[in-house]
């Protein structure tokens, strides 16, 4: 097959056993095999040209996509044994990262000796390409739609405050009354609003704070001391919930979930290295309570 598209595109048996390393009565002998086996001429040969058959130029054009096909699959193949190596450039939210992304990088590194990664910490917008990252994860921003999108999960999140709080200014029932508690605010820059869907509709608060933090092991903190009222990943609240140190409050409501992607330049996703850190990531979170989310 390969000898008689090679005989198409250079046009002669020569020129085509030239390119194969073999002879032309060879590629004659692939040719004639061919059309023994379909059982119809393919080409129509003499001494001084050659051309297709209208079954010959359909033939030649299914080859090619076969071909095609199968130097694909060979290539994964080989990719999928070959060794992930090189420096990974990653930028992420400063909490995302503190909380869940540096646990796993002592194992992922370990897993793989041969990658570097440089990872960047902040709750700044950050332009992948104009910076030189290899990758960013975020929620989706206006922008976002040039880029290759991996889902990384949903991450559940949970209203919450301490039984000392909630003691003092009592324990709200409704998600309008938020507006008359201390609320702990996020500080991820601009005013911050808070989703519930309930039986009776959908209610945006928007909150105010006494008390603001960029930084969710912050909030959490502030929230476990009594400082108010918090929206935090349900991960991070577990074992406070469990031993009865943070109360849920407004169960009856649905919280939107924050939905994390894995941004990157459309020329980078086939790296292997970036592949495999996708992958891991993915897993890894997995296990500390974020959910699949869609594609955006």
């Amino acid at each position: 097959m390969t000898a008689f598209v090679r005989a198409v595109e250079e046009g002669s048996f020569t020129k085509a056993a030239d390119k194969l390393e073999i002879t032309a009565q060879m590629v004659g002998k692939h040719v004639r095999a061919l059309e023994q086996w379909t059982g119809t001429r393919l080409m129509n040969k003499t001494t001084r040209q050659q051309s297709l058959t209208e079954t010959g130029n359909l033939f030649y054009q299914r080859c090619k996509t076969i071909l095609g096909e199968i130097a694909a699959t060979k290539a994964i193949v080989e990719e999928m044994q070959a060794e992930p190596r090189g420096r990974l450039k990653l930028a992420a939210p400063l909490s995302f990262g503190q909380c869940l992304l540096v646990p796993m990088l002592p194992s992922f590194l370990q897993a793989h000796p041969h990658i570097e990664m440089d990872l960047y910490l902040s709750n700044r917008f950050v332009d992948l390409v104009e910076e030189g990252f290899d990758a960013v994860i975020r929620v989706q921003s206006p922008g976002d739609e040039q880029f290759v999108a991996k889902p990384l999960g949903e991450q559940q999140l949970c209203l919450c405050a301490a039984p000392s709080y909630l003691e003092k200014y009592g324990k709200p029932v409704h998600p309008v009354e938020l507006k008359h508690h201390q609320c702990l605010h996020g500080n991820w820059g601009g005013n911050e609003t808070w989703s519930f869907q309930g039986p009776d509709g959908t209610h945006h608060i928007k909150i105010s704070s006494r008390l603001k933090i960029n930084n969710w092991p912050a909030l959490f903190s502030a929230a476990l001391h009594g400082g108010g009222i918090s929206l935090q990943p349900i991960h991070m609240l577990q074992q406070a919930l469990a031993q009865h140190e943070l109360v849920p409050l407004l169960e009856d409501y649905t919280i939107p979930a924050i939905r994390l992607y894995l941004f990157f330049p459309p020329a980078r996703q086939q790296t292997l290295k970036l592949r495999c850190f996708a992958d891991a990531l993915q897993k890894y979170l997995q296990t500390r309570a974020i959910h699949a989310a869609p594609a955006p």
